[in-house]
């Protein structure tokens, strides 16, 4: 049996926690340049605020509608996320974090004495005490019906946040109703071949001949209806070669600025990515260090380092440059003259054991990024603007560091 955690709007969520006030109206959270939206609060998806709308094409409604607007604050994120992750593998047994904001738990069946139904719904409401934010959490046997399960309990009132699916009488009729576009693992290419075939449910992925799903689609396609029938048969990915991608370099001079330092890390983030391209992974959370030198005086001296999981599974230079850039932002501090800076990838993954997710339905290789690299391979020295060009990057309506600075700790009066 598996349980599933998926945190509810989560980067919205974790704005709201040390702002009450901003619960109830409309919230939405932006890429860190102030892009496009990226989270947004049940109120804000009410007045029609889309999943990656451009900021400049909703403002209008958004000042209209008195919505809260904030930069993406990933340092905060990272850490609620990481006290979230915390509280599940204290609690359950063989915990794997999918992304920054679920994780998947595979607890076995009830022999052992154990109401798992009841110790879920507990820690659903221990999370949201300890930490405020609000999880959706849904029970099955296999992954793909533990997905659905969560996605379920996430939309219906009347499961008030938690689905168990344990046995096909409670499964069968979701499955009658649900269409197979959104069942984890089909994706957007996948649905039209299976609508040719007459497939339009989950119901009749799951009813459908064996033998004729694996001739059309592999062993992917034989396996989904398997899971959706209950026989769990999606293993826990392999792990790679590679634990972690990590590039850094001391610098000479010493850099005190923080624009030239944060094209630097640029740099080797660019390296990072394309070798994680190169050896077919896919990156779950960065990290960023920073340090002066080793011999500088106790007053001179300063070193931290801060990451955070990414949105979703990727090998696109453009994200983990926007993400490197907040974190560096999040931790340099001006008057220092930093000797070494560095950027770690880790989490890796086969970029075909990654699986799509609700939120993030079509992860795969950006074609940009192979044209890339096929460019530099036959000697074109191309590169992305902001490794060497000091970027104006906006964070016009970014939060406190709340649990992570202490000059931003939340006072109580």
């Amino acid at each position: 049996m598996f349980l599933l955690f998926d945190c509810n709007n989560f980067f919205a969520s974790c704005e709201q926690v040390f702002r009450p006030d901003w619960r109830r109206r409309p919230l939405v959270v932006l890429s860190n340049n102030d892009g496009c939206v990226i989270s947004r609060s049940p109120e804000a998806k009410q007045i029609g605020i889309g999943m990656g709308e451009p900021y400049f094409r909703c403002r209008e409604r958004l000042d209209k509608a008195r919505a809260v607007v904030c930069s993406a604050n990933f340092a905060l994120y990272g850490d609620l996320s990481e006290r979230i992750m915390s509280i599940l593998e204290q609690y359950l047994p063989d915990v794997r974090q999918y992304s920054i904001d679920e994780a998947f738990a595979e607890v076995g069946d009830s022999s052992g004495g154990i109401d798992w139904e009841h110790e879920a719904r507990a820690l659903r409401r221990r999370i949201r005490r300890w930490t405020g934010i609000t999880v959706s959490v849904g029970m099955a046997p296999t992954r793909t019906l533990v997905k659905l399960a969560n996605e379920t309990a996430k939309h219906r009132p009347s499961c008030r946040g938690f689905l168990a699916l344990t046995s096909p009488a409670e499964w069968e009729p979701l499955l009658a109703e649900t269409p197979v576009d959104d069942i984890w693992g089909v994706g957007r290419r996948l649905a039209p071949r299976l609508h040719a075939l007459g497939i339009r449910t989950a119901a009749g992925l799951a009813a459908a001949d064996l033998e004729r799903l694996r001739r059309s689609f592999g062993v992917h396609g034989e396996r989904l209806a398997l899971e959706l029938r209950g026989q769990s048969c999606l293993e826990d990915d392999v792990n790679p070669v590679r634990s972690q991608i990590m590039v850094s370099r001391s610098l000479k001079e010493g850099i005190s600025e923080l624009p030239v330092l944060r094209e630097t890390l640029c740099r080797f983030v660019e390296k990072a990515a394309a070798t994680l391209r190169r050896h077919e992974l896919m990156a779950r959370n960065i990290f960023v260090v920073l340090r002066t030198s080793r011999f500088e005086e106790e007053a001179m001296s300063y070193a931290n380092s801060v990451g955070c999981p990414l949105p979703s599974p990727s090998d696109d230079t453009r994200l983990m440059t926007r993400a490197a850039a907040a974190l560096l932002e999040s931790i340099y501090k001006p008057g220092y003259r930093y000797k070494k800076i560095g950027v770690i990838l880790n989490g890796l993954e086969p970029v075909a054991a990654v699986h799509p997710t609700f939120e993030h339905p079509n992860i795969e290789p950006d074609p940009l990024m192979k044209v890339l690299d096929a460019l530099r391979q036959n000697g074109h020295d191309i590169h992305f603007a902001n490794r060497g060009s000091q970027l104006p990057w906006h964070r016009d309506h970014v939060s406190r560091l709340y649990t992570t600075c202490w000059d931003d700790i939340p006072e109580a009066h």
